[in-house]
């Protein structure tokens, strides 16, 4: 009996008693929570699952979740049937058995089903996406896994569905999966996706012509794709010839009918709260009352550090999570939430400590919650957890963690993040038995400084924020592109070699003149490349100072152009590449004197806010003698276009008593100040413009007076 039918039928009962009734009658009736959470686990149905395609995932369960797909949007079913039958065909050219094949070509059917519970505005965006809407995009598999799992599906299929976005080389999972490590299904799955989105008309592009999209997947051989896979979608299409872009067998003009509606749109909601517990929480599992796990989430698994594959066999949740109450005691078996959930029937919230996969105990709040349908029968429970650590809260540590790694204004990796990704590559290629090298590209935006003149820095400010852009668009995901200071980037290109990079910085050259980065035909925005691939003797240092010397010949030629450098090339070559630069006597030494109205021993104690705030190193420190140094050298040794990476030493010399003059009862002491670049300088201009403005600042704080130019 509904709340409404229970006050018409006492009609006599007080406004208190009333509001009793229903507080209780609340309490008791199942949440929206739990129809939700078990409308996605009645999609695993009854019955023997042993045989044909009912051993890979239940028909009813398939038809739901296509359903539900067709419902949500019936281009995105096409596209499912279009890569299922490159997918098949491919599994075929490599040897795969029938059985196997079933277990692809569902996977295939259903690697998109996660889209079903993303909006319009973030899913057909026809521009870049933000920070926001790609962090919910990246939960499209998480998605999908829980969905299958609640299904359950064969653990292969969900396994080539939710490994399908790792990349071959695997730089998109922390290099935790490699190579033939990922399941085969998935490295087809993943080329056979990416050759039908790359014909296919999208939001944001224009589709490409079939020879288009294979140069494109060809050129991520080895890094993002298989290459043995590719290989054998090319021998599939020799055989049975380019399949027509708009295949289509009927589906796009089915109506689903109103019951299938029905089904479909709750379905749909199912999914839309799926990316509320993903999305908003750190994890969470669902369990029968037999404390048998039907869903483990990939963010329980990070925290766990338990495998959804081994929560799933296991028995006993509650001998597989470990707790300790918030003070750190032991929490008796009857005292666990789930067991005080299940016995009340009622959502609890508790404050725990959780042992994760690290063996280090994080302090979380956890939901519980019964599941309990319209009957009032329970089924089981789900425990929702957060962690209140405060260190990795979702977003925050996030955050944290892309503003330690992330350039500000670009948002492409920052140079911290670029050592550590080419220590990385170095030691890999040091590592491996058979020698896959990488390599590097360093380019510089041409005239920067004419433009920030011309147009302003926000216009500056912009260009590069474009640039960043393009350069992400136009590199594969397993190649990282960084800001190595001021208007120069720095791509590191794992598993290419200096032709393939070569073609590959041609290419980005050609699309960032080709760009229309500053509204105005006066000004096109070009760039100057220099490449460099690994070789057996190279440090860090040594491989960025190569494709800057490239970099610098690229200048030195008439910009807007890309040149490569070999160890030998660089010994052979011009001089110039392979030592400093000769220059004129006196040419990087600037000279002045200051006269400051202060003793010469003070002057040390005055100068103490100018080291601190610039960041200033001491070198010698007399009582007639300073020296110290501004800014630091990068892994290359040519200037940067910042101050930063344009350091110089600078030496105070005080001259005596006899060199002071009196200005009414105060002194005058004379300053000589020498300035010597660090690093090699390339340009006179620039180095007297820095040490001009580091006088200046000095003369500031030493309130003095300049005298004297050299």
């Amino acid at each position: 009996m509904s709340n409404a039918q229970a006050t018409q039928a006492a009609p006599g009962t007080s406004a208190s008693q009333t509001a009793t009734s229903q507080r209780r009658v609340q309490s008791t009736h199942p949440m929206n929570s739990s129809r939700l959470l078990l409308d996605l686990l009645a999609l695993a149905g009854d019955g023997d699952s042993s045989e044909g395609w009912d051993a890979v995932i239940r028909r009813p369960a398939m038809r739901s979740l296509m359903m539900a797909l067709q419902y949500r949007e019936p281009s995105i079913v096409q596209h499912s049937r279009r890569v299922a039958g490159l997918a098949v065909g491919v599994a075929q050219q490599l040897g795969w058995e029938r059985d196997r094949l079933h277990v692809l070509e569902a996977a295939s059917l259903l690697h998109d089903i996660g889209k079903i519970g993303i909006p319009d505005l973030i899913l057909y965006k026809p521009g870049p996406l933000s920070t926001d809407e790609t962090e919910l995009m990246s939960l499209l598999y998480s998605i999908a896994g829980d969905v299958l799992q609640a299904c359950q599906a064969d653990r292969d299929l969900i396994r080539i569905v939710l490994q399908s976005p790792y990349h071959f080389n695997g730089a998109s999972h922390d290099f935790n999966v490699i190579g033939t490590q990922m399941h085969q299904g998935a490295r087809i799955l993943a080329v056979c996706d990416a050759y039908d989105s790359l014909v296919t008309p999208q939001a944001y592009r224009d589709d490409h012509t079939h020879g288009q999209a294979l140069e494109i997947l060809q050129r991520g051989a080895g890094t993002r794709y298989d290459g043995n896979v590719l290989s054998a979608l090319k021998r599939w299409f020799d055989l049975n010839g380019v399949p027509d872009p708009a295949l289509a067998d009927g589906t796009e003009n089915y109506q689903l009918q109103p019951q299938e509606l029905l089904e479909a749109g709750s379905l749909c909601h199912v999914f839309s709260y799926l990316y509320l517990l993903e999305s908003l929480y750190d994890g969470f599992y669902i369990a029968n009352l037999n404390q048998q796990v039907l869903i483990w989430s990939h963010g329980l698994e990070t925290l766990t550090g338990i495998p959804w594959q081994y929560a799933l066999e296991h028995r006993d949740s509650n001998r597989m999570i470990q707790y300790r109450d918030r003070l750190g005691g032991p929490v008796a078996v009857q005292e666990r939430p789930a067991v005080s959930t299940c016995e009340s029937r009622r959502m609890q919230t508790t404050e725990l400590q959780l042992r994760t996969g690290s063996e280090e105990w994080l302090p979380v709040e956890v939901q519980t919650l019964p599941l309990i349908d319209s009957a009032g029968t329970l089924h089981g429970f789900a425990e929702i957890f957060r962690d209140t650590s405060g260190t990795r809260q979702k977003g925050h540590y996030k955050d944290l963690k892309l503003m330690a790694s992330r350039d500000a204004l670009t948002h492409v990796a920052n140079r911290g993040e670029l050592r550590k990704q080419l220590e990385r590559q170095m030691r890999d290629y040091r590592d491996r038995e058979y020698k896959v090298p990488f390599s590097v590209i360093f380019l510089d935006i041409d005239h920067f400084k004419k433009c920030n003149d011309t147009y302003g820095h926000a216009a500056g400010d912009e260009v590069l924020i474009s640039i960043a852009r393009l350069l992400q668009h136009e590199t594969y995901s397993g190649e990282m592109v960084a800001r190595y200071g001021g208007e120069e980037f720095v791509i590191v290109c794992p598993e290419s070699g200096l032709r393939d990079v070569f073609q590959k910085a041609e290419r980005l050259r050609a699309a960032i003149q080709s760009a229309q980065v500053i509204k105005s035909d006066e000004f096109r925005v070009t760039s100057s490349f220099g490449v460099a691939t690994v070789e057996p003797e190279d440090e860090v240092e040594t491989l960025l100072n190569r494709a800057d010397k490239a970099l610098y010949m690229s200048k030195q030629q008439g910009r807007n152009r890309v040149s490569r450098l070999t160890s030998q090339e660089l010994r052979d070559n011009d001089p110039e590449l392979v030592t400093p630069p000769i220059v004129a006597p006196n040419q990087f030494v600037f000279e002045t004197s200051l006269r400051a109205c202060v003793a010469a021993d003070m002057i040390v104690y005055k100068m103490k806010a100018f080291v601190d705030n610039y960041a200033a190193k001491l070198g010698e420190v007399r009582k007639d003698k300073v020296e110290l140094r501004l800014g630091s050298k990068g892994l290359v040794p040519y200037w940067g276009s910042t101050p930063d990476r344009q350091p110089v030493q600078i030496t105070l010399q005080f001259g005596d008593e006899r060199s002071a003059t009196l200005r009414g009862a105060s002194k005058l002491i004379e300053i000589a100040v020498t300035v010597i670049p660090q690093g090699w300088c390339k340009d006179p201009a620039i180095f007297e413009a820095r040490a001009r403005t580091v006088v200046k600042d000095l003369r500031e704080y030493l309130a003095a007076e300049q005298d004297t130019l050299r």
